[in-house]
């Protein structure tokens, strides 16, 4: 939809809904085979001399033959695929924007946006099922006592099910496994295609641009903006980290993407030289001269927020929980300036944060992802092209590009990881339980990078 408020001042705005493909876990097609298949196996004796059986006597038949389908048959283990009902509804985001652009000469032009995202039913790992209460963390390390045979009740915990210690083969019958919705069952009982990820995305986008004249274009775009989200990148199918299910808003935050502000500007200048240009049109100096092209593209940004955990976390597993350890109140999560510091010293201190002592049967008070940030990313690239007419048809192009022309370091991962289809993280070490936290771990963007490539076009 769009209005012309005047002459040269445009008032747009939209709204559409946009679905995800359907996702297929990989995984049987999410349908479980289990009891359905068997393994037969029949071995020589003898050293080999003797034949495991022979076929004029037909196939032996004291193996298992499926199915067998009996409600026990995976207690004691990890329990089959998990499908929810509601797995093939597809992810969707509603995207809305307003947009006003004025044009100031037939050259230039301004627009300034307000751009909004939601994204419902995203890809998630955020509900299993089978997950103790965090309420029960109190019983301390009374949680990994164990039941014996013949015990009816440990710690003020009834035996789930009768032989439940001869029954639990693939974890210990302890009294966290008794304390589960479905303690028969050693893993989580996580969803192939869980879709209870939700994200919200707002932001103001300016954009001003000088279309081509005398040989030059630019643009310039800047961003602010905000991402939250309880099912992104770190949270997908592929590596999930996540609070408990009966902790989930603990789970919304930042984004491990989010980057609040970028600014681009890109130009382009066709030199003054050659034919068709006012200067040095002819002859040896348009061979030479003419035909050459100038182009760049700056780029500055925020850097990516931290996340902050503790790999000392003594809770049992069937908590379904990490530690997060909070920022202290009052406290800077900075032992020294995150863009200028000495590498061999930690840019985090770890006494501004919950010490990692903390964690036996707790699992901290931070959020699944902090709004302190990694240092920022600038990046400059340039590109120098020449095109030679060789023919009315013909044309032969020469050009080269230097991608970060000032060989900038910057101790994050923009341009080595997050941009080339990772998932973020970070370039210093974020486990308060360890010596190095807060250290620089040894990522950095990328050098320099020079390139010369020639092309012939017709």
């Amino acid at each position: 939809m769009a209005y012309a408020l005047t002459a040269k001042t445009v008032i747009r705005s939209g709204y559409g809904i946009f679905y995800d493909n359907a996702n297929m876990p990989g995984w049987a097609s999410g349908i479980s085979q289990d009891g359905y298949n068997a393994n037969a196996s029949f071995s020589s004796s003898q050293g080999g001399t003797q034949a495991a059986f022979l076929l004029s006597n037909g196939f032996p038949s004291n193996h298992p033959v499926p199915p067998n389908l009996v409600p026990t048959f995976s207690n004691g283990g990890n329990t089959p695929n998990y499908r929810p009902r509601t797995a093939n509804r597809l992810p969707y985001t509603q995207q809305w924007n307003l947009t006003v652009e004025h044009q100031f000469t037939d050259r230039d032009y301004v627009s300034a946006s307000y751009v909004g995202t939601k994204g419902t039913r995203l890809l998630s790992h955020i509900v299993p099922l089978n997950v103790v209460d965090p309420r029960f963390l109190s019983m301390g390390a009374q949680l990994n006592d164990e039941f014996q045979p013949g015990d009816t009740e440990v710690d003020g915990v009834p035996l789930p099910f009768p032989n439940f210690v001869e029954t639990m083969t693939g974890c210990a019958p302890s009294v966290a496994q008794a304390l589960l919705p479905f303690p028969q069952y050693c893993n989580n009982i996580t969803a192939l295609n869980e879709n209870q990820g939700s994200s919200s995305y707002n932001a103001f986008q300016l954009k001003a641009e000088h279309r081509f004249r005398a040989g030059l274009w630019a643009l310039l775009s800047y961003t602010n903006s905000k991402l939250i989200t309880n099912a992104d990148n770190t949270e997908n199918l592929f590596n999930p980290t996540y609070f408990s299910p009966f902790e989930r808003s603990r789970n919304r935050s930042l984004a491990i993407e989010d980057v609040p502000q970028a600014l681009n500007i890109a130009s382009s200048y066709e030199l003054p030289f050659g034919r068709g240009k006012p200067w040095l049109n002819e002859g040896l100096a348009n061979v030479l001269l003419g035909g050459w092209a100038l182009n760049g593209v700056f780029r500055v940004q925020s850097g990516i927020p931290f996340q902050i955990s503790s790999s000392f976390c003594n809770v049992p597993a069937q908590l379904n929980n990490f530690c997060s350890p909070a920022l202290l109140a009052g406290e800077s999560p900075f032992a020294q300036s995150p863009t200028h510091f000495d590498p061999n010293q930690p840019v985090l201190d770890v006494n501004s944060f919950e010490p990692a002592s903390n964690f036996n049967f707790y699992t901290g008070q931070g959020p699944r992802v902090q709004n302190f940030r990694q240092p920022a990313y600038s990046d400059l690239d340039i590109g120098l092209e020449k095109s030679i007419h060789l023919t009315e048809r013909f044309k032969f192009q020469l050009r080269g590009d230097a991608f970060n022309i000032f060989n900038q370091h910057h101790f994050n991962n923009v341009g080595t990881f997050l941009l080339s289809g990772g998932t973020g993280g970070s370039a210093f070490n974020t486990d308060v339980a360890s010596p190095d936290f807060g250290k620089w771990n040894g990522v950095v963007t990328s050098p320099r990078n020079i390139q010369v490539s020639a092309r012939i076009s017709f």
